[in-house]
């Protein structure tokens, strides 16, 4: 088979070193080498790109995304509201938005998404145009089907699940789970793990993302906690240290899963989670707009958690951009070394999937990578600069297919 030979004067190996003068040979869907540009065998059927000074990486994978809520853009939390006000009027405003427009701002999020040199994004699905719409996009998704707090009022919450993942034949890399830890009860919360477990899904859940839910599970007070009791009693329990120890100890997170955003946690509640080799995925932009209270990066990565980065909403952050994530993150833990920072979006978003072969260039991963244009001062690091500066997205293959070509 003929290969597509991409050099670049600067490319990203799995172990976070740069190699200078090298290439990335594709073919099919899959690399088939890497290496210095002297030592790379070609053949005269191969097309060669020479992409000249340009750093060759992995694409980056998204692993927190709401393409639903694109149409959201332009609506944003107002200073008096508290988080349940918002976070009500968010889904009421995407179930009322007509479906055309949900189909076309879900597209519009997968190329904004593209454009940045994100090739996968694991995007969470209330209303079922996403997975419809990704299923044949030139993007490599995951879906996340998720449950609502209406949702208690079905008696049936896995049966009707169920029913909207076969809806949207995404098969393969699907996704189950509540929206948070308040939108069942601890009895469903269980049933949709074991749901989760049967059928091989991954199982997600937003968990300790405000101090109002740190309020409920504490102190039983609050705008969420009035919300949650409006219509039926609180179902978890007398007061306690908070959502996500009630969670962890109450067997609601099982091995593996994803959790986002985690603002409220302790270093305990941290260690617990490495225990079952929970993935957890904050959006720094969004909790920056919102107010939350900073994700504690840190502490996390000193307890060994695996620890990724999304870009929640595009109406929360326009555009989705990781390497705007990745700049802010930065900026408030300068004294984390930039190679670490870029596996956020690499390899511990491979780890989260359990899907070896995205988030590096390395034979027999998949063709997913980008090339990327910026300012470089030899004397300089060079990650430290992609952070740093605005880098121009000149090319995106995804599976082996260019998406992207500005070069």
């Amino acid at each position: 088979m003929a290969a597509t030979v991409y050099f670049a004067k600067w490319i990203l190996l799995p172990d976070g070193e740069i190699l200078v003068n090298g290439g990335v040979a594709v073919e099919g869907a899959r690399i088939s080498t890497v290496g210095p540009r002297g030592k790379l065998r070609r053949t005269s059927k191969d097309r060669i790109v020479n992409l000249g000074e340009t750093l060759l990486m992995p694409g980056l994978v998204n692993m927190h995304t709401h393409l639903e809520e694109g149409v959201l853009r332009g609506l944003h939390k107002q200073e008096e509201e508290s988080f349940a006000v918002w976070m009500t009027r968010r889904r009421r405003a995407v179930r009322k938005a007509p479906p055309d427009t949900v189909l076309s701002t879900v597209r519009l999020g997968i190329r904004e998404a593209l454009a940045n040199g994100i090739t996968t994004v694991v995007d969470t699905s209330q209303t079922d145009i996403s997975p419809i719409v990704l299923r044949d996009e030139p993007i490599r998704s995951w879906v996340i089907h998720e449950t609502h707090p209406d949702s208690t009022a079905d008696d049936d919450v896995i049966g009707t699940l169920a029913k909207r993942i076969e809806r949207s034949r995404h098969e393969g890399t699907v996704g189950a789970g509540p929206y948070a830890l308040f939108s069942l009860t601890p009895s469903r919360h269980r049933a949709l793990v074991d749901f989760a477990r049967r059928n091989g899904y991954l199982w997600a859940c937003h968990v300790a993302e405000s101090s109002e839910e740190l309020q409920a599970f504490s102190e039983q007070t609050g705008d969420l906690y009035g919300l949650i009791t409006r219509k039926s009693p609180w179902p978890f329990g007398p007061p306690g240290r908070g959502s996500m120890y009630y969670a962890v100890t109450g067997n609601l997170i099982p091995n593996q899963g994803l959790c986002y955003h985690c603002n409220y946690m302790s270093g305990q509640e941290l260690s617990l989670l490495t225990a079952k080799n929970v993935t957890l995925v904050f959006c720094p932009q969004y909790n920056d707009a919102l107010g939350h209270k900073p994700f504690p990066l840190d502490v996390a990565l000193g307890r060994g958690c695996n620890v990724c980065l999304g870009t929640e909403s595009p109406e929360s952050s326009a555009p989705m951009n990781l390497f705007d994530e990745l700049n802010l993150v930065m900026k408030m833990y300068p004294h984390i070394p930039s190679r670490q920072l870029v596996r956020l979006v690499t390899t511990n978003a491979a780890r989260a999937l359990r899907c070896g072969a995205i988030g590096a260039l390395a034979p027999g991963c998949a063709a997913d990578l980008i090339g990327l244009r910026f300012p470089h001062d030899p004397r300089n690091d060079i990650l430290d600069e992609l952070i740093l500066e605005e880098p121009r997205v000149v090319l995106v293959v995804v599976d082996g297919e260019e998406v992207i070509v500005g070069y």
